[in-house]
């Protein structure tokens, strides 16, 4: 499929890339006489995303959205906490099933699953995944269904980790109030599916920025292939941003080979001080970062043609 990005090139090529976008347009926008949808671009990751330490409005993906305009709806699906392995089974391109066989007794609403150890899901490479509180927030997890029925989700005695501490909580699944008079078993391997899997199926552009915590082993060939999957999980032809990994510890090699797996693809942030939360060379922003963040990925939009004005 042509990248939007070289429309650039002669005229018989930019001729062929308008006829591609304008096809592309009227399948997002409707038919003819149809009014045009709000295109919606979704943002997954970790801390970063969510905005960690930010009021609600600033976080990069509502700074996006702002600088969009109406015709865009911007969804932030960040979750703090969260590692390589957990984004990807949010999104859908990571299918989960139960590690173990879950018990409902007779007369039980829920039953602990999980904790922050093992959450009790596994990917078919046999990874733990290392779900939040957040569930999800604007792309919610909650219901989920496992096998052919839905279930809920919820955390009790939540604690972030701390300095001498590390986080900790319980997680349980809830079946259906209707549900409770008789004893009921799931067994292991049963697939697992979140709601956030079938989120905004019209989705126009996706963004995407996790690694922080974890979950691809240190080997960035790993790393690259999870964002992979989740940018083929709709396809390669929409639009979709990742933001090159920036924290300390992540070495210039490993940059370069995250910028040549995705090209203009890519968007590479200038951590400094400045833009840091606290001053500190971490992977969390203050205002000011998360504000030249969201301006990077709408500059890198404009230059890749994805916001045309509607």
């Amino acid at each position: 499929m042509m990248d939007v990005m070289k429309c650039s090139l002669p005229i018989a090529v930019a001729a062929a890339c308008s006829i591609a976008l304008a096809e592309k347009d009227a399948a997002i926008d409707g038919g003819p006489g149809e009014a045009p949808r709000v295109r919606r671009v979704l943002c997954w990751g970790d801390s970063v995303t969510e905005g960690m330490a930010m009021p609600r409005g600033k976080d990069y993906p509502a700074r996006l959205g702002a600088l969009l305009g109406p015709s865009y709806e911007v969804l932030n699906s960040g979750d703090g906490g969260e590692n390589s392995v957990t984004i990807p089974a949010r999104q859908g391109a990571v299918p989960l099933a139960t590690a173990a066989t879950i018990t409902f007794p007779a007369g039980e609403l829920a039953v602990q699953i999980g904790d922050a150890a093992d959450n009790g899901f596994r990917t078919p490479e046999d990874d733990k995944i290392k779900l939040t509180a957040a569930l999800g927030r604007q792309i919610p997890v909650n219901p989920i269904k496992i096998g052919d029925e839905d279930f809920t989700l919820s955390f009790r005695d939540f604690r972030w980790n701390t300095p001498t501490n590390p986080i900790s909580y319980t997680l349980w699944l809830e079946r259906g109030e209707g549900d409770t008079a008789s004893a009921r078993t799931i067994p292991a391997g049963t697939p697992v599916t979140f709601a956030s899997v079938a989120a905004a199926p019209d989705a126009y552009c996706e963004i995407f920025f996790m690694g922080a915590n974890g979950g691809w082993g240190n080997d960035i060939e790993k790393l690259i292939a999870q964002i992979r999957a989740m940018v083929a999980r709709r396809g390669e032809d929409r639009p979709y941003l990742v933001v090159v990994p920036y924290w300390q510890g992540f070495p210039q090699e490993k940059k370069d080979a995250f910028k040549a797996a995705f090209g203009r693809h890519a968007v590479e942030f200038p951590v400094e001080a400045s833009l840091c939360y606290r001053n500190r060379m971490d992977v969390h922003l203050n205002e000011h970062g998360y504000a030249l963040l969201a301006e990077l990925l709408h500059q890198r939009g404009i230059e890749l043609g994805y916001w045309p004005e509607l």
